[in-house]
């Protein structure tokens, strides 16, 4: 998977991560590299994880009466500037 390819599902982003452990394995990337997009994978994860807390957290609130209102932006921040595509470039 080349940098410059559009990451927009989860299993695209571990695809990617499977790509890079073979290509640092190989020596196709410097291990530098790798450890950059090691722990940009971490943060992204994160974000993943708190995301799906939060659905939890207003699914238990529904079962019990409450509301915590619209979260209709997760998932949806934009990245890159107004009028181009959001996408995860690697540039």
């Amino acid at each position: 998977m080349a940098l410059n390819e559009v990451l927009r599902t989860s299993g695209d982003i571990r695809r990617f991560l499977a790509q890079t452990m073979s290509e640092i394995r190989s020596g196709d990337l410097s291990i530098d590299k790798g450890m950059t997009i090691a722990a940009l994978s971490k943060e992204i994860t994160a974000n993943m994880q708190t995301e799906v807390n939060v659905a939890k957290v207003r699914v238990q609130m529904l079962a019990t009466g409450k509301n915590m209102g619209d979260v209709t932006q997760m998932g949806k921040l934009v990245i890159e500037d107004e009028g181009s595509t959001p996408m995860l470039s690697g540039k």
